[in-house]
Parts: structure tokens; C-alpha cells; sequence
């Protein structure tokens, strides 16, 4: 009876077990070491052969299982999501649009991790007879409002945890305690060094999460649903979550910010003068690299303060940064939002107060630790959405912060101190 691929693969392992055990009792015979690698090489040739047995056997199954639509030769639902808004219509479309006819259900669809990848090509898709519209046009696009510019996760790093907790050591920011390294004569004794212990950081992830409802009239249009979670449900947790990274309290399940750290150094620019101004960034920026051994990569402002060093002026009302048309003094271009110093200079709302600043080593003095993807989940069995014809809604995201390094980071008011009346920190306290 002929054997199996297994059967066979079993059978080759025991000679090379075989030859192994020749070998390791005679290493200088070449002809045992010639039968231990023709052992070796035939469990590599059934492994192959393994491995491409597998691979038609996976595409066979796909083509019995495939569901053609359309007769285009492609599966109906296959196709990847492109934003977290078509994540949940695709996995969730056909439960909202049974809740929307009276059923009472809860459904939670998989957590969303990503999208396109950056080398995968922008197409256009393509709009068939079955997309043409009779009669008026309802537009359902939505008029949207003031959006910050979220840019302060993608300046640090970022991880995924499998756990809710993770400790860590930081270094304190006198690292020897005592003694330290001296020349020394030939036969003298040599000095001792003593670091400081290091301090042990706990951190744990914090949920961020908001409900929301929309009518049944709502969920019969899936794109409403679509563009409703992307712009205004995800929108506003990335809002939530960028405060929380940069000014969060640490009271209650709030985050510990970059701002509120211990060991995160303080500097006040008090100037209104924006070359005095000028001047005290660029001494701020050379604070983490003299306490530890990263340099400063990026700032983050506000954008009322970003605004009135752009628009500053030396005696002679040339734009520091260039005029409107080109350069200082007609030289070179113009540049929309040039760095400050040559940093990456970012301007936010949501996670700088106006009148204060924050400076360092985002890439590697902090790290953002996420534990899945965002979710969003649906039901009408919330309180009385089934009376009132409505579905809640639900976005969320676990994620938290690590700063390895807080003396990396250097936070302080600039033009006298913070203006804004949202507050400065993202939960119950009010100073940096």
C-alpha cells in the first residue's frame, strides 16, 4: 500500500536520527557525514512537497466555497475593507439592516486593525447600471465642522501588547549614585562606580469609548453608516486619545500624559517677543539631550502660538519664515508651515493648550501601547432604542503609554502662560 507524505516524512527523520547518531560517534567519517546530509536533504524534498500538497488543497477549497457576484470573477465579500467605517458595514451590514426591521440584536464585529498598505495602488472603483438613481437626490454627505489636526500618536512609538499591564525600568535622572570612572596609576587601585537603582514603572491600558444613536431611517443607507463612524465617531475618539497622550491626569482610568510625568523637564518661555521666543525653544530643545542620550525631534504647538511666530517680523517687516508670495527677501519659496529651528513642528487643538508647548524625543522617549484594534458595535436593545426606533452605536479603544525616558520631553508655558479656557489637562486638573 503506498504511504502517505506523513508516513514517509516519519521514515526519513529515523535516518536522519540514524546517521546522527553514526555521526556524533564518528565525526571524521566523510561517508557517514555524506549519509547524514542525504538524510537531511530528503526530509527537506517531503516538507516541500508537504507544503505544496497544502497549498492546492487551500486553493481548491477557496474555489468550492468561492461566491461569485456579478459575474466578474470576484468573491462578493472578499474584497478588504478600506476604513473602519466598511469594516462594520461589511461584517455587520445585514445585522443592522435586521435590526432596522424590528429585531432585537447585539452584535459586536472584529476589532479593526488597519487598512491599505503603503505600497498598495489608489484605484478608482468602478459604478455600475445598478447604482443609478431615479428621481431626486437626497445628499447625504454631511457638512462637517472644525477638524484639529491629529498628529501627535504618529510622532511616538507605537506596540501591541497581548497583556493589560506592563512594568518597565527607568533610569533616574542622576544615573551614579557615587563614584565614577578616574585615571589611574600603574599598580594604583582602581575606583568603584554605583549606579541608582532603577525605577520600576507600572502601566496599565485605559479604554477610551462613547455611545452614539442613530434612527432606523439612518441605518437603511449603509453609506450613511460608512461615512458616520469614519467622520464622526472615530474622528472624535482620536480627539479623546491624543489628549489623553499628551496632558492626561492619570486621575481615575485617564492616562498618564507626557505633560504630567514625573521626570519630564519644565522650562517657561515668559517673552511675548517672538525672537525671544525663538530663542527659548531652541534652549528647550537642547534640555533632552543634556539629560539623557536622545535629541529633540519634533515640538508641538498650538496653533494660535505656531500662527504668531509665523507671522513675526524683523525691523525691516520681512517674515521670518517668508512672506506670503516668497521667500525672506525674495529668496526661495514659500513654505506653508516651516519647522521651527528645523524640527518637525506640529500645531494641534486638542492636545496642547494655546500658551504652552511641549518638546522632545517623541519616536523613542514614548511609546504607544495598543491592545487590539478599534470596535464598534450596534444594538437596539439599549435602554428604549427598540421603542423609539434606534440603534446605539458603540467605539472604543484600549490602548496606553509608556515614557521610558520623561526626561526626554520638556513641557512649559510660552508668551506668558496658557490663554485657553478648555483647561489644561485632559481630566480633572488644571495645570501642567
Amino acid at each position: 500500500m503506498p504511504k502517505t507524505l506523513a508516513e514517509k516524512r516519519e521514515i526519513a527523520m529515523d535516518a536522519v536520527r540514524t546517521a546522527l547518531a553514526e555521526y556524533k560517534a564518528n565525526p571524521t567519517d566523510d561517508n557517514i557525514r555524506g549519509d547524514l546530509e542525504t538524510a537531511l536533504k530528503s526530509v527537506d524534498d517531503i516538507d516541500a512537497a508537504i507544503k505544496n500538497q497544502r497549498t492546492v488543497a487551500d486553493a481548491e477549497k477557496r474555489l468550492e466555497s468561492a461566491n461569485f457576484d456579478g459575474g466578474v470573477g470576484r468573491k462578493a465579500d472578499d474584497s478588504p475593507a478600506e476604513s473602519i467605517g466598511d469594516h462594520f458595514v461589511k461584517h455587520a451590514g445585514d445585522l443592522v439592516k435586521r435590526q432596522q426591521a424590528g429585531e432585537h440584536l447585539e452584535y459586536s464585529v472584529p476589532e479593526y486593525a488597519g487598512t491599505k498598505a503603503a505600497d498598495d495602488a489608489m484605484t478608482t472603483p468602478a459604478v455600475g447600471d445598478d447604482l443609478a438613481a431615479w428621481g431626486a437626490q437626497l445628499e447625504r454627505s454631511i457638512v462637517n465642522a472644525r477638524r484639529d489636526q491629529l498628529v501627535v500618536a504618529d510622532l511616538m512609538g507605537s506596540a501591541n501588547v497581548s497583556l493589560p499591564v506592563i512594568k518597565y525600568l527607568v533610569e533616574k535622572l542622576n544615573r551614579i549614585a557615587e563614584g565614577g570612572f578616574e585615571t589611574v596609576a600603574q599598580g594604583a587601585k582602581k575606583p568603584y562606580i554605583r549606579y541608582d537603582d532603577f525605577d520600576v514603572r507600572t502601566e496599565s491600558l485605559s479604554k477610551i469609548a462613547a455611545l452614539t444613536k442613530i434612527s432606523d431611517e439612518m441605518a437603511a443607507d449603509y453609506g450613511f453608516i460608512v461615512d458616520w463612524i469614519n467622520n464622526q465617531l472615530i474622528y472624535d475618539l482620536s480627539v479623546a486619545e491624543e489628549a489623553q497622550l499628551v496632558r492626561g491626569d492619570g486621575q481615575g482610568s485617564n492616562l498618564t500624559g507626557i505633560t504630567n510625568r514625573e521626570g519630564v523637564q519644565k522650562f517657561d518661555i515668559d517673552s511675548t517677543d517672538p525672537v525671544e521666543q525663538f530663542k527659548g525653544l531652541y534652549e528647550a530643545s537642547r534640555l533632552p539631550g543634556r539629560a539623557t542620550n536622545l535629541s529633540t525631534d519634533g515640538i508641538v504647538l498650538n496653533e494660535l502660538d505656531y500662527a504668531r511666530l509665523r507671522l513675526a517680523q524683523d525691523s525691516n517687516n520681512q517674515f521670518y519664515a517668508g512672506g506670503p508670495f516668497q521667500g525672506q527677501y525674495g529668496v526661495g519659496g514659500v513654505m506653508l508651515n516651516p519647522p521651527v529651528w528645523g524640527l518637525k513642528t506640529v500645531t494641534t487643538n486638542a492636545a496642547v493648550p494655546e500658551g504652552t508647548y511641549v518638546l522632545g524625543n517623541f519616536r523613542q522617549g514614548a511609546t504607544v501601547l495598543r491592545k487590539g484594534g478599534v470596535r464598534v458595535d450596534s444594538a437596539n436593545q439599549n435602554q428604549n432604542d427598540f421603542e423609539h426606533n434606534l440603534i446605539t452605536l458603540r467605539a472604543e479603544e484600549r490602548l496606553g503609554l509608556v515614557v521610558p525616558a520623561p526626561a526626554a520631553f520638556v513641557t512649559g508655558k510660552i508668551g506668558g502662560g496658557a490663554q485657553s479656557s478648555d483647561g489644561d489637562s485632559a481630566g480633572e486638573t488644571s495645570e501642567l
